[in-house]
């Protein structure tokens, strides 16, 4: 388990899993705690996405830089004129889009404090279950993906299906009033939406390279970080700036706009606690590789 691995292995991927996961429950505790622990920040839901994405773009391309993990290697160069660039950047920057609205998301969903985040996590990971074996059929379809699918993977997708279903329509009181919700419902339609196109997306990328080239995992976790941060900073402009005549003095704009203006005193510890959700975004995003 804690030897070293080769690439592509199965004790890698074991790894990884285990790693997912430990990051996983550690990002989910320190999120309630910046917003509902008692004597602890007492974040709102808003506040706190603004600085777990700050910490979501900054802390990512601190480590990319340092690493140089931006070195790209692409199977086809495109020409426009004098400007030259990879082909794969055509489809990573939509992904790049997809993964400012599943990290963004991924925040909003354990915000909720009418819902437990043992609930946000099974709607959240059972969807995803659902959603990679849906990308499998279509890109086996394609013909691009060339893979035997296994019993156990659909029994899979039908305890998910069940889990969700048990979650979002069988019980619907206390802490499992999902649907009551219409805030979550938008928020979570709108992570699983933008999933579906990143896991597709990351899946082309797999499944297209030559066979002659490396997968180059790095580079596009790079390149989609990169875009991820460049289109949360376009967005965060617009909204900041968005003309109150257009709707910009509803309570959520205004929010934001008194987090960028007015920072919380917690507001460094915020961002620095996002490096468990950073830790478990990369462990996230190299599972979704094999």
């Amino acid at each position: 388990m804690w030897g070293k691995s080769s690439e592509g292995s199965t004790h890698e991927l074991l790894q990884l899993c285990f790693f997912l996961f430990f990051f996983y429950v550690i990002n989910g505790v320190v999120v309630k705690y910046f917003q509902f622990y008692p004597g602890g920040p007492q974040l709102s839901d808003i506040t706190y996405t603004v600085y777990s994405t700050i910490g979501g773009a900054s802390i990512p391309l601190i480590v990319i830089l340092v690493r140089k993990w931006y070195k790209f290697k692409s199977a086809q160069l495109i020409h426009w004129g004098k400007i030259k660039f990879p082909s794969e950047f055509l489809y990573i920057l939509p992904a790049g889009l997809c993964t400012a609205i599943v990290v963004v998301f991924t925040t909003l969903m354990y915000s909720f404090k009418d819902v437990s985040i043992m609930v946000a996590m099974i709607i959240m990971r059972g969807s995803i279950i659902v959603i990679g074996r849906i990308v499998d059929a279509i890109q086996i379809k394609q013909g691009i993906l060339h893979k035997k699918v296994y019993a156990e993977e659909n029994w899979g997708v039908f305890f998910a299906v069940l889990a969700v279903a048990a979650d979002l329509v069988f019980v619907k009181t206390g802490d499992f009033a999902f649907m009551s919700n219409p805030w979550a419902m938008f928020v979570l339609c709108t992570y699983v939406v933008a999933y579906a196109f990143r896991i597709y997306i990351m899946n082309y990328f797999k499944n297209t390279r030559p066979p002659h080239m490396h997968y180059e995992t790095k580079g596009y976790f790079a390149i989609e970080q990169i875009f991820f941060m460049i289109t949360a900073l376009i967005l965060a402009v617009i909204i900041f700036h968005w003309p109150n005549s257009l709707g910009g003095n509803v309570p959520v704009i205004q929010e934001f706009r008194n987090t960028i203006t007015h920072p919380n005193p917690f507001w460094a510890w915020a961002i620095l606690g996002v490096f468990f959700s950073f830790c478990f975004h990369v462990q996230r995003t190299y599972c979704n590789f094999f």
